[in-house]
């Protein structure tokens, strides 16, 4: 009997020792299995719900585009230059490409969305792109053509693509809750597992807790991604948007309060990349990023647009002096040399400034701060608020920009932009030596417009560097004939202060000089003394190039700048122009007097020639004689006149200066 029982003990254990090894079998087998099948679902759930972001990411920056589209072609409308256009066909071509990466993604519904979204906004941008055809041949059917096709087409595009954007930030969000769902179980799972089977579990649990992590690290990259610049690290300009719609809603909801928006460009950006290749510009982009986050406030929003365009968006700011400090602060840090590998480059910074709600509640405000921005960079870089008054065109202007720009953009072919000269006479013997250039406009339906009708809209609105390109070519060529007729005079034309910035500026000057002959020393360049003050070492290298060429370089309106005399002295320049403020009144204002003296004897210790402009009184042309002035020109001598009238112009200039030295008693 005991012997029965103590032969059933083992077979009891053994039992009992299968039945926990079948036990623990089966809870390995269960457990692995669940494990299997719950690591397949967290992956499939974190996949679904990356792809879900992606479609997220790419059709909110669609839609983003979108409406910077319309935004830049309703701008054109008012403003129809060649640089909105290029931001209206970048926000065209970056709405293509996002919905063309959605069609990649592999989400069928979603690739079949982006199609017919494809269509819509090839179908918009094609209406658009007549519109703005229209818009800058100014066609009396624009605003019926607007209305009945195009702004139509918009709002079927902005509501299509507004429900797609929101059904699939849901889809992502539902995919996330699946994620965090499927995380859920596999913690539940794993749990009963680890009391089962500790030393296995614990691993099993470490292992995919750790595919865990790096799951939702991915997911979090790619929300990254979606929303950030790859070289900078920067917002861009989805997340940009983003953030700008959410302070403008709290800026409706919050009477009193401010938000600030600056649109940032780098000068001399394109230089540093044709000089020291792409590289270099990519690295200066980098660093430019670090220095705008340092110079911003905690929680301002950095953003970069693209290329060299960044946004700083202040959501929350005093108003305009507070918004203009940070600005202050931040130009005066891109200022600061840039140390990049492959050497150093100087750079600025032109930054409009737009406030709200004082220059808008909307996202006009970009278009707005875009403005501002234009008028910093056409006055050398630096600062400027929004204003009205000046960033907002009159139609009348508006129109004369888009003539002005059309007959630049063709080269003038209807010769309307044309020289007038103003004979500069050498006061020693009266000869007509030299002449100054300036331009009229021959309008065909105005008549002959002066610099002041139109030189403001070209300085505005960035077309004063081809005006000047203009005005050197049609000038030489005028002085290429003069020298081949025998009667070789010395040509100044006026230059912007921005050409002296252009990379191009030495190069088109030659370039005039060798294609029609012109000797160098017949070009004569003339600028003012507060012009190179912005970049001095880069203005002054440009005019060091040119005069190295043979081109004389003058120093206009002399007196009337801030310039110190350790500039002046540093300035590569063959004359100086007395401003004629203080010629106009010099036989009756002995002030003028000690002023003008003083000038002309810096200039010639110096070794530099003088000229008086401004001459209006041939009693001041003898003072001038007395004075020791080299040369001298104003409405006593001769008005400007066209090249062919320049003649019998040059004669009267010389009998005035003769009258004038003969009534004195004085001979030349």
């Amino acid at each position: 009997m005991s012997t029965g029982e103590t032969g059933d003990e083992p077979r009891v254990r053994r039992r009992q020792s299968l039945l926990t090894t079948g036990a623990l079998a089966s809870v390995l087998f269960g457990l692995c299995a669940y494990i299997i099948i719950g690591t397949a679902q967290t992956t499939s759930a974190a996949q679904a719900h990356s792809q879900a972001l992606s479609v997220d990411g790419w059709f909110g920056e669609a839609r983003g585009a979108i409406a910077l589209e319309e935004v830049n072609a309703r701008h054109y409308q008012v403003e129809p230059s060649v640089a909105v256009r290029m931001r209206y066909v970048q926000a065209a071509n970056a709405a293509d490409q996002a919905l063309r990466k959605v069609t990649t993604v592999g989400v069928a519904s979603a690739a079949t969305d982006a199609r017919r979204l494809l269509g819509e906004q090839s179908a918009y941008r094609g209406t658009t792109d007549r519109l703005l055809d229209m818009a800058a041949d100014r066609d009396p059917n624009l605003t019926s053509f607007d209305r009945l096709s195009v702004t139509p087409a918009y709002y079927e595009l902005q509501q299509d693509i507004d429900t797609v954007t929101r059904a699939y930030h849901a889809s992502a969000q539902a995919q996330a809750a699946e994620l965090r769902r499927a995380q859920v179980r596999m913690l539940i799972g794993t749990s009963v597992g680890f009391g089962l089977g500790f030393i296995l579990v614990a691993l099993i649990w470490r292992v995919v807790l750790g595919y865990q992590r790096r799951l939702a690290q991915h997911a979090d990259v790619n929300e990254h991604l979606a929303l950030h610049d790859a070289l900078t690290g920067l917002p861009n300009r989805a997340m940009f948007h983003r953030r700008l719609t959410g302070a403008l809603q709290r800026l409706r909801l919050a009477p009193g309060s401010h938000v600030a928006l600056m649109i940032l460009d780098l000068n001399g950006f394109k230089a540093v990349n044709d000089t020291l290749g792409h590289q270099a510009g990519d690295q200066l982009l980098a660093e430019a990023g670090r220095r705008l986050r340092a110079s911003a406030r905690e929680g301002d929003l950095v953003a970069r647009l693209g290329g060299d365009e960044f946004a700083v968006l202040l959501p929350d700011v005093g108003g305009v002096p507070e918004a203009t400090k940070v600005a202050d602060r931040i130009a005066e840090t891109l200022r600061e040399d840039f140390l990049l590998d492959a050497g150093p480059a100087a750079v600025s910074g032109s930054i409009g400034v737009a406030v709200g709600p004082i220059h808008g509640v909307s996202e006009e405000l970009i278009r707005h701060a875009d403005a501002a921005m234009y008028r910093a960079k056409s006055s050398g870089g630096g600062v400027a608020v929004y204003d009205p008054e000046v960033d907002a065109d009159t139609p009348d202007r508006m129109v004369l920009f888009g003539e002005l720009r059309a007959l630049l953009d063709a080269g003038d072919p209807e010769q309307q932009l044309v020289p007038y000269f103003q004979p500069q006479i050498r006061i020693a013997d009266g000869t007509v030596t030299a002449v100054e250039a300036l331009v009229r406009w021959r309008h065909p339906t105005r008549g002959l417009l002066m610099p002041g009708a139109f030189l403001p809209i070209a300085e505005a609105r960035g077309l004063e560097i081809p005006l000047t390109y203009h005005m050197i070519d049609v000038a030489v060529a005028q002085a290429a004939a003069w020298q081949q007729a025998g009667a070789p005079l010395v040509v100044s034309v006026n230059v912007s202060p921005r050409c002296l910035l252009d990379p191009d500026f030495v190069l088109r000057v030659r370039a005039a000089l060798d294609a029609t002959g012109l000797a160098p020393g017949l070009l004569q360049v003339e600028l003012t003394e507060t012009s190179v003050m912005t970049e001095p070492e880069r203005s002054r290298e440009a005019l060091r190039q040119v005069r190295e060429y043979g081109v004389k370089v003058s120093i206009d309106d002399f007196g009337t700048g801030f310039s110190s005399l350790s500039q002046l002295k540093q300035l590569p320049a063959d004359e100086l122009k007395i401003d004629r403020t203080f010629v106009q009144e010099l036989a009756n204002d002995p002030d003028d007097v000690v002023l003008v003296r003083s000038a002309i004897d810096l200039a010639h210790n110096l070794g530099l020639s003088v000229v008086a402009e401004g001459v209006e009184e041939l009693d001041a042309l003898v003072l001038l004689g007395d004075l020791g002035c080299d040369l001298a020109q104003g409405f006593a001598l001769s008005r400007p006149v066209p090249a062919d009238e320049l003649p019998k112009a040059s004669v009267q200039a010389h009998r005035a200066a003769v009258a004038a030295w003969q009534r004195t008693g004085s001979r030349l």
